[in-house]
């Protein structure tokens, strides 16, 4: 007998194009819609290390109409998932962001 494991550590987010990596609002459908992504993903290259590191540590600006808008934190996440997985949870400001984009 022979037996196969195929492990799949995606999510959803490497498989968007660079220019969607360094998209927060793409970034943020897809961490919506799935609710996780895993280490090796978020880290694959600079781009989305990035985009990562700001929608959790660091928050969003936006320029609209002159106005400028400080969304705050957008993601919340939760390790206890177990390596390589870390669960996401959207802000408030994160959910009327993509609501104000859709």
């Amino acid at each position: 007998m022979t037996r196969f494991i195929a492990c799949s550590f995606s999510a959803g987010l490497d498989g968007l194009t660079r220019k969607q990596q360094a998209d927060h609002i793409a970034v943020l459908r897809v961490l919506k819609r799935t609710g996780r992504f895993s280490a090796f993903e978020a880290s694959e290259n600079m781009v989305i290390a990035r985009t990562m590191t700001r929608l959790i540590h660091k928050g969003l600006t936006t320029i609209k109409d002159g106005v400028r808008t400080n969304h705050g934190k957008l993601i919340e996440t939760d390790h206890s998932c177990g390596y390589p997985w870390v669960h996401v949870t959207l802000t408030p400001a994160a959910e009327a962001l993509l609501r104000e984009v859709a």
